[in-house]
């Protein structure tokens, strides 16, 4: 689905994809591994408000699987509100996520 089904009168979400790099420090992964849960829990409770449509860890490589960084769909109403989201996301406050290398565009899921 890409985006959120609107009220009568009201204008639906827009959906945007997010690209978003750990730090690279030697303690990154340690800290996203410590805040993993409780990023998960939170997750789902965007996942069932409509807010989330999906997500997961970008790899090193298949063979490595190493997180290195997150890519996600986000129905919000605009690029601030997304920013915002990602803000207060426990990987960022946990300092997992390195918010100067997010990559936020408006996206459309194709209709298959």
């Amino acid at each position: 689905m890409s985006s959120t089904a609107a009220a009568p009168g009201t204008q639906a979400k827009k959906s945007y994809l997010v690209v978003i790099d750990d730090f690279t420090d030697a303690e990154a992964l340690s800290r996203r591994l410590e805040v993993r849960n409780h990023h998960l829990s939170e997750a789902t409770k965007k996942r069932l408000a409509g807010q989330l449509v999906s997500g997961g860890a970008v790899l090193d490589s298949h063979e490595n699987g190493k997180m290195v960084g997150s890519a996600l769909v986000l129905n919000a109403d605009s690029v601030e509100e997304v920013v915002e989201i990602l803000k207060n996301d426990p990987y960022t406050v946990g300092r997992a996520w390195n918010m100067e290398s997010v990559r936020i565009y408006p996206y459309r899921e194709a209709q298959f």
